[in-house]
């Protein structure tokens, strides 16, 4: 093993042992949830549904919380909360696709995200979905599309860190990003010098 991978790994451990409660290195006095969410309130984070399709059925989820891990082999990682019904169902499934929305899909995210009370097949009928080479269904009018196929599953306090290896991408031109921001929905345009 390299000794990179060594210190990555390491830091990895390191983390989730900390957010466990069992920290490698001792740690200053922790903060409360609310102070935590109303902090982590001021980022930017995108708008993505998770949606997945095979043996154990169709599902979809919005989720907020997804990052790119390496690009050697292609990895993201997305969060999802153990109580979401999707989450099992990603899980079994094995695969699924990260869709990120276009600032005109605020909708679709809020529909994804449970209001409305809608069922699984009404929510994905409020929108065009073709099928990847994974099994699994993507948004037509997303901004970017990855199909991935579920590497690793670590639980960490409410959530699950879904691991997913990325097999091929799909990406629209001209369209703005949809975002969250202070608790509303944004969108992003590019910085000027």
């Amino acid at each position: 093993m390299s000794d990179a991978k060594e210190r990555q790994e390491l830091a990895v451990a390191s983390a989730i042992a900390s957010v466990q409660g069992n920290p490698l290195e001792s740690a200053g006095a922790e903060v409360s949830a609310t102070e935590f969410r109303n902090a982590l309130s001021r980022a930017v984070t995108p708008v993505t549904i998770l949606a997945t399709d095979g043996p154990n059925g169709r599902a979809g989820v919005t989720c907020s919380a997804v990052c790119s891990v390496c690009d050697a082999p292609p990895t993201v990682l997305a969060c999802v909360n153990r109580k979401s019904f999707a989450n099992g169902v990603i899980r079994a499934n094995g695969v699924l696709t990260v869709n990120w929305l276009s600032a005109d899909q605020r909708e679709l995210s809020d529909f994804f995200a449970g209001v409305g009370g809608l069922s699984m097949p009404e929510r994905f009928s409020k929108s065009q979905w073709g099928t990847l080479t994974s099994g699994a269904p993507y948004c037509k009018e997303a901004m970017m599309t990855l199909d991935c196929h579920v590497v690793d599953a670590i639980e960490v306090g409410t959530h699950s860190l879904i691991f997913a290896r990325v097999m091929a991408t799909i990406q629209a031109d001209g369209r703005l990003p949809l975002a969250y921001y202070r608790r509303a929905y944004a969108t992003a345009h590019p910085a000027t010098s």
